[in-house]
């Protein structure tokens, strides 16, 4: 089955989620023995890495790479108790589309990363609307086909973007997002500032302000709580970043904004 006919199936068809669930790989629902499943299986890691065995073909999958399974395909992700991985993992009953082989396919910009939090939020309710389930599946799938066929890979530094606007509240090293993109530190920090226009630490500061001016504008939570929630451990530093980066310092932006229709939207 081609790319343009994979599309058609998908748009036409009626996608069921048969299992959607996260845990970690200290779970027993993470099965680590050969075994395959009736319904299309998709696994989008949230933390770590794992070493696949797929059909008797080998591959490897990191943080925020989906990996998809044909239905019938024997599959194991590779044990590794020294490590932290944790998954969200569907089960979506499809049987008219047909792939040739599994698909490794790592997020871009948190598209994926939103679909899956969004089926698995979804899913938990206790009564998920059956119209809704059926659309972000038939969306999960469609963007998942569309990035493959495109590649399949990321754009330049995407792994390290994204996990800093994830992580941007926690402290983040070089070496943790140099690790993550397989390059050196001194690598990293020239193409971050080239794509960027920023340091690494500039780029951090700028997503806190963002959070910051937004909880300013819409809560009455005091500046020192909004200090630590965003990620600064001292407040008088929070104060010199954000009126360095605004103009003016957090009270005056909150006072200015208390009442504004075009406050900060997140």
């Amino acid at each position: 089955m081609d790319y343009s006919e994979q599309m058609r199936v998908i748009h036409e068809g009626h996608p069921v989620l048969r299992f959607c669930e996260q845990f970690d790989e200290t779970s027993d629902i993470w099965e680590f023995r050969l075994h395959t499943h009736p319904y299309l299986e998709l696994m989008f890691f949230l933390e770590g890495h794992a070493s696949i065995d797929a059909d008797g073909s080998q591959m490897s999958a990191a943080l925020f790479d989906t990996v998809l399974y044909p239905a019938g395909c024997p599959h194991r992700e590779a044990p590794s108790p020294e490590l932290h991985r944790e998954i969200i993992c569907l089960w979506v009953d499809l049987p008219e589309l047909q792939l040739d082989q599994p698909l490794r396919v790592q997020d871009r910009g948190g598209r994926l990363d939103t679909l899956f939090r969004y089926l698995h939020a979804c899913n938990q309710e206790a009564n998920p609307p059956p119209y809704l389930m059926e659309h972000l599946l038939k969306v999960l799938l469609l963007q998942l086909l569309r990035m493959a066929a495109s590649g399949g890979g990321p754009a330049e530094l995407s792994g390290a973007l994204q996990y800093i606007r994830l992580h941007c509240a926690d402290r983040i090293t070089l070496q943790e997002l140099a690790d993550l993109e397989h390059i050196s530190v001194s690598y990293l920090a020239r193409r971050f500032r080239r794509i960027t226009g920023m340091t690494v630490t500039e780029y951090v500061n700028h997503l806190r302000v963002e959070r910051a001016r937004y909880l300013l504008a819409t809560t009455d939570k005091p500046v020192q709580e909004i200090s630590y929630l965003v990620g600064y451990e001292s407040p008088q530093y929070f104060y010199r970043v954000f009126r360095a980066r605004c103009g003016e310092t957090p009270s005056a932006f909150r006072r200015r904004t208390a009442h504004d229709p075009a406050a900060p939207q997140l």
